[in-house]
């Protein structure tokens, strides 16, 4: 999967002990979660002084993770996180490869002259790093993680906590094993994750079965209430408004997995959930085997991501936002 020269330097750059901090996108999800904190285990084994940065505050649902704890959120101590980025020697971007996927954080990131190294799966990375590991194939850059470790010589450093981090990652980012980019690869990943101690049962009760009660009921009144689907297509979405959001004490990070639930019609080839918060609209592609969102994202959204996963962001108001998607299709 990887180019050797890169691994060579990144492997001589990991030579001698580092001040380095991970880094993962905004709103973080399980792989960026999943495969940050595994990789920072990970150094901190090679004895280097290592801190994970996180844009924003993840969703409750995580926060029973190993290490997660030790973690510093930018949004609630910038100034301790602005003085941690400007003396680190390595900056590591995972699962994101634009700093804007950070926004203020990416703007610090930009601006120290740390070494900056990505390791990503999605498309079209931005030319920033140092050191690029970008993957579109991989399923997940959980996936990524472990097979960087392995590539480093290293796979007798993965423990039941790195097993444990890398299976959420890979879990989540592949639908639970259900989306395409789950290969035979994939498999034998995580055959070798659960030989090193990862426990499949307790994980997934821990990511999918840990809904609050106005969770589930938003998720109920988000199918019943919200869902349309565009006449004469096979096109579905759900948008919702920050006033609904507030209705059901809905936090940042509980509305993950909702953009999936229109899939579930046998019809409905794709689908989007959008999702309004300060102004500004949040917007998830989701779409079946042969229906590629990335495209529709980046053409009319300024968004992008992968073929059936993608995302996007707009800054009009969320009844004209849902027009100009509807109009995409009635034309």
């Amino acid at each position: 999967m990887f180019n050797k020269e890169k691994v060579e330097a990144l492997k001589s750059l990991l030579a001698t002990t580092k001040k380095i901090v991970v880094t993962a996108h905004k709103n973080p999800d399980g792989d960026a979660l999943g495969s940050s904190l595994a990789w920072m285990r990970y150094l901190s084994k090679l004895g280097h002084s290592v801190e994970y940065i996180s844009p924003n505050d993840y969703p409750d649902y995580y926060k029973w993770l190993p290490i997660v704890g030790q973690t510093i959120v930018f949004e609630k101590a910038k100034e301790y996180a602005k003085g941690i980025l400007h003396s680190a020697d390595i900056i590591f971007s995972l699962d994101y490869n634009s700093l804007s996927r950070m926004e203020e954080l990416g703007e610090v990131v930009k601006n120290t002259k740390a070494i900056k190294v990505m390791i990503d799966h999605h498309l079209f990375p931005d030319d920033y790093a140092n050191i690029m590991f970008s993957h579109s194939e991989a399923s997940s850059t959980g996936e990524m993680i472990y097979d960087m470790i392995v590539a480093l010589g290293d796979q007798d450093k993965i423990d039941a906590e790195i097993a444990e981090l890398l299976y959420t990652a890979i879990l989540t980012d592949t639908g639970s094993f259900a989306y395409s980019c789950t290969t035979s690869h994939v498999h034998e990943v995580v055959s070798v994750l659960l030989t090193k101690g990862a426990n499949p049962d307790k994980i997934n009760n821990k990511v999918y079965n840990c809904f609050t009660e106005s969770r589930l009921r938003f998720l109920g009144f988000c199918v019943a209430e919200k869902m349309k689907i565009i006449e004469g297509t096979q096109i579905a979405y759900i948008g919702v408004s920050e006033e609904e959001l507030r209705r059901f004490n809905i936090q940042d990070g509980e509305t993950e997995g909702i953009a999936s639930y229109p899939l579930k019609i046998a019809e409905i080839q794709a689908c989007a959930f959008f999702r309004e918060k300060d102004k500004k609209i949040r917007i998830s592609f989701r779409s079946k085997v042969d229906f590629d969102v990335n495209v529709l994202a980046r053409q009319h959204f300024n968004g992008g991501g992968h073929k059936n996963a993608a995302g996007a962001a707009s800054n009009d108001t969320l009844e004209n936002t849902l027009l100009k998607f509807v109009s995409i299709f009635k034309q």
